[in-house]
């Protein structure tokens, strides 16, 4: 089986510059996340009792807690706008990495599926489902994996202290004993802030799965908790506030001035 837990960190760090007010802040929250072959979830789900993809239960795999229509299956949904975005559909397997539903909560600010070849070993693309915070709004963005890096314009306010003229650059590795990822907001050459997820294999035992009903459920509504714990570390730091704005939709990025690109 493919499909196992991953547990580490993830690291934020706002740089301190005119854009973010000369504000510098860092902090590190640790993980335990699930990486899930969507076409094993059943056989994944079934090696313990208090995993469920079906009805309630410590956790749960719900399909409309992710991506898309929850009538069609979640691996057709995430390769229908990898085709839309891309213009090509990806032939090999589909997987998530991402926080399940612990205890009847879920809150994920961002979720990854990985999408990969027909050889089933080199990615395709990545897709990232982004939630906001506080307004829990959520923007879907596809990257070509075959690409070493990518950078693509920021289309959702995301935090209430950082703005939204920026572009994100990010960097990743093929899921394999570790996985990799690092997504930065850009002005221009200017680095305003990068976070990065650092997470190794722990595997798929039924005592890991165990373990997670338990540890994961700290970490998950600690997530939630962290979040607001930081934004009022920044506003106690002097942070600007920036007022929520609308979305920026394809057609008005494509119409704006281009940015440099990497």
């Amino acid at each position: 089986m493919k499909s196992a837990i991953y547990e580490g960190a993830v690291t934020h760090r706002r740089h301190p510059t005119h854009a973010t007010a000369d504000v510098e802040h860092a902090f590190e929250h640790r993980l335990t996340m699930a990486y899930l072959f969507l076409d094993e979830l059943e056989e994944f789900f079934a090696q313990h009792w208090l995993w469920s993809t079906r009805h309630a239960s410590p956790l749960r795999f719900r399909r409309r807690d992710y991506l898309g229509d929850p009538s069609v299956p979640l691996a057709d949904a995430v390769r229908h706008v990898v085709t839309e975005r891309l213009g090509r559909r990806p032939a090999g397997p589909v997987a998530m990495l991402g926080q399940l539903r612990t205890w009847g909560w879920l809150f994920n600010p961002l979720t990854l599926y990985y999408c990969f070849n027909d050889s089933g070993t080199e990615l395709d693309a990545v897709v990232l489902d982004v939630t906001s915070t506080p307004w829990h709004e959520r923007r879907v963005y596809v990257v070509d994996a075959t690409q070493r890096t990518s950078r693509f314009a920021k289309e959702m306010h995301v935090s209430p202290f950082m703005g939204m003229d920026h572009d994100y650059v990010m960097t990743w590795s093929t899921p394999d004993e570790r996985i990799s990822v690092q997504l930065g907001n850009r002005d221009g050459d200017e680095r305003l802030f990068d976070a990065v997820v650092s997470l190794r294999r722990r595997g798929s035992s039924r005592a890991e799965l165990s373990r997670m009903v338990w540890r994961g459920a700290l970490q998950t509504y600690g997530v939630s908790a962290d979040i607001y714990r930081q934004a009022w570390r920044l506003f106690r730091k002097g942070a600007v506030f920036h007022p929520r704005r609308s979305s920026r939709t394809r057609r008005e990025l494509s119409a704006a001035e281009p940015s440099t690109r990497d």
